[in-house]
């Protein structure tokens, strides 16, 4: 059996993998989700990375801005999933057309003003109920910095193909570009919540 370390990305917690822990959980797995400080002001990615830990042993999946985090986290595999990944100009160039409708407080941390909002700009894949659910669970994060990494050879780059937050032709572009192993899931940016058992087979199949 395998273990797993599951890092969130932006304004989430480890709540957002309770459903993908659960399945993996139920087939012999142990899960990890930590729950990163990210509406902290003056952190960056290398001390997420700290609160993580060396996870030699461990698959270490990071979803969205936690592409950030984990190529600094020592890993058996690093699941990149619809990840801002480690690579130049990531900023200026991951985002998928449309995206956006956040916010910034006076400390320069991003946040969702609302409940529409971040259904019809951060969920547009989940359920209205989905949404709802989360949204009250989310936090501000603080700004972070890209900082660039280099690929290691185990790691793969999860491509979701709906994606309307991180452009899933970049995803693949970029894998091909650096020679990452890329797979793909048929879903929007948040699979944890809408295709849970989907996801954890996904991820038991790369452990």
């Amino acid at each position: 059996m395998a273990r797993f370390v599951l890092v969130h990305g932006a304004w989430h917690g480890g709540w957002f993998f309770g459903d993908v822990g659960r399945a993996l959980e139920e087939h012999g797995h142990t899960v990890t989700a930590p729950d990163l400080p990210c509406d902290e002001v003056g952190l960056t990615q290398v001390d997420y990375a700290r609160i993580v830990g060396p996870q030699p042993d461990a698959v270490v999946g990071g979803h969205s801005l936690a592409g950030q985090t984990i190529s600094f986290v020592e890993a058996r595999v690093r699941v990149y999933l619809a990840a801002i990944l480690p690579v130049e100009n990531v900023y200026s160039d991951c985002f998928a057309e449309g995206f956006g409708g956040f916010v910034r407080d006076d400390l320069g941390r991003s946040y969702w003003p609302d409940a529409d909002t971040a259904a019809t700009k951060m969920y547009p894949d989940c359920s209205r109920g989905q949404a709802d659910w989360a949204f009250p669970q989310l936090r501000r994060q603080a700004p972070i910095g890209a900082i660039a990494s280099p690929f290691q050879k185990e790691d793969v780059i999860v491509a979701t193909l709906r994606d309307a937050a991180v452009d899933p032709d970049w995803q693949m572009r970029t894998a091909r570009e650096h020679g990452v192993r890329v797979v793909t899931l048929d879903s929007g940016h948040s699979p944890s919540l809408t295709q849970p058992d989907e996801l954890a087979e996904l991820l038991e199949s790369l452990a």
